[in-house]
């Protein structure tokens, strides 16, 4: 390496010196199929590769379900479009019938990992067929710090996680994703609806469609990126997790009385907020 190449990186700052080392990831391993979600870290993955490898090296894989709320299933589809990317992009958006996994239902303590682990396997399929045999996924340097089973399904199926292998965590995602003009950047972090109702408690359309409400309600008085968790003691009682920038907010005397109205309008008796606020 010459002195140049060297004080060129060194220039850089953290996360611009991991993004190349990314970039470099990708390009060893040659065609990817990414499983995109439309999140943050899936969609600065994406925007790596087609940067890195052009559209022709590129496959992009996305499954719909009733897990995921309408509105996230919009903002996923309409991504390419958004970000100018050429329409001669490879895609495979997949409509995918969860409820109708027994196993997964059931709601048992590794759900994640049952639903990961199917959806992996028909995307590495679905990959393969195309002639794409690297599957990667968005995964960052924090999420290993967490319980998450569906990381094990990620290891067994051989799934590479080049944000895991370049050190990138979530803030410095972020920041890239800024910098890269890309309008996840500042997007809360999103995660199946499943993941509101508790372990054990049978996950059906009916639970979905009212968490799916009860967020999107929320979401309709300014409570961006809030998570309405039922509860295992009681059907008529919720546990709201919020932004910790809307804490404050929410204990105003006039709006938590709106918030409770529409609770008690939607046949909810008991609301508990989360003092900590999300942490992601």
């Amino acid at each position: 390496m010459s002195r140049v190449d060297v004080q060129g990186r060194d220039s850089l700052s953290l996360p611009e010196q991991k993004a190349a080392h990314l970039g470099r990831l990708l390009k060893e391993y040659g065609r990817v199929a990414v499983a995109f979600s439309g999140g943050v870290d899936s969609s600065l993955l994406l925007h790596v590769a087609l940067e890195e490898l052009g559209a022709g090296n590129v496959l992009v894989l996305h499954g719909r379900s009733i897990l995921q709320k309408k509105s996230d299933r919009e903002r996923a589809g309409s991504w390419l479009a958004r970000h100018g990317i050429p329409a001669g992009v490879e895609q495979a958006w997949l409509d995918i019938e969860p409820l109708s996994w027994k196993e997964f239902v059931a709601n048992p303590e590794e759900r994640c990992y049952l639903c990961k682990l199917r959806l992996y396997r028909l995307f590495r399929e679905q990959a393969e067929a195309r002639g794409f045999y690297c599957l990667v996924d968005g995964t960052n340097a924090d999420d290993l710090k967490d319980r998450r089973p569906g990381l094990r399904a990620i290891h067994e199926l051989g799934v590479r996680t080049p944000l895991v292998e370049a050190g990138l965590a979530k803030e410095e995602i972020r920041q890239l994703s800024r910098v890269r003009g890309l309008d996840t950047a500042d997007q809360p972090s999103s995660s199946c609806l499943a993941t509101r109702i508790p372990h054990g408690t049978r996950i059906t359309p009916e639970r979905l469609r009212r968490i799916e409400e009860w967020e999107r309600g929320l979401e309709d008085m300014g409570l961006a990126g809030c998570r309405v968790k039922m509860s295992a003691v009681s059907p008529v009682q919720v546990k709201v997790e919020l932004q910790a920038v809307d804490l404050e907010r929410i204990f105003k005397p006039s709006f938590r009385l709106a918030v409770l109205r529409f609770f008690q309008k939607n046949n909810v008796e008991k609301v508990f907020v989360d003092l900590e606020g999300r942490k992601k």
